[in-house]
């Protein structure tokens, strides 16, 4: 595999230090701050909440006033190529389908600064781990292409 997902990266669990006694701290995730018109991969690490072999098989993202070029999975994390169309403080819900049927959904923001980028961004049809042949992919029975990692 040559790719793998960026640096901005968050985990979908609560960290143990937050546990207190059962208790767990409200889970406030956040990505670093983006650029209005800016773009570039996303992930969220769904590690800590899986077990005994599970894995994610799907995962959706959902950014209202925002688009989303692809989405893919990469092990444990799920990765979307997000631009940022609206400024001010945007919310990423991202749901994820486990091989054992678990469904997390999970909430992330990140401030988009009103000051728009320089370059704009050139979107790319599939994700890098996609599996082509020849410039052709191959998709799964939702027609989404199918991926590896």
């Amino acid at each position: 595999m040559t790719w793998a997902p960026c640096r901005r990266i968050v985990r979908a669990d609560v960290p143990p230090a937050f546990r207190v006694r059962g208790i767990n701290a409200p889970l406030l995730l956040c990505w670093p701050n983006a650029a209005l018109n800016n773009a570039a991969d996303y992930s969220l690490d769904f590690a800590g909440l899986l077990c005994c072999g599970d894995h994610i098989v799907e995962a959706v993202f959902e950014a209202s006033g925002n688009q989303i070029a692809w989405s893919s999975i990469f092990g444990t994390f799920a990765t979307a190529w997000i631009v940022w169309l609206t400024s001010g403080l945007q919310t990423v819900t991202v749901t994820a389908r486990t091989s054992d049927g678990q469904i997390f959904t999970v909430s992330v923001t990140v401030i988009v600064q009103s000051a728009a980028s320089l370059i704009a961004p050139r979107l790319p049809l599939l994700p890098p781990n996609a599996i082509t042949l020849g410039g052709v992919s191959f998709p799964d029975t939702s027609g989404a292409p199918l991926v590896t990692g």
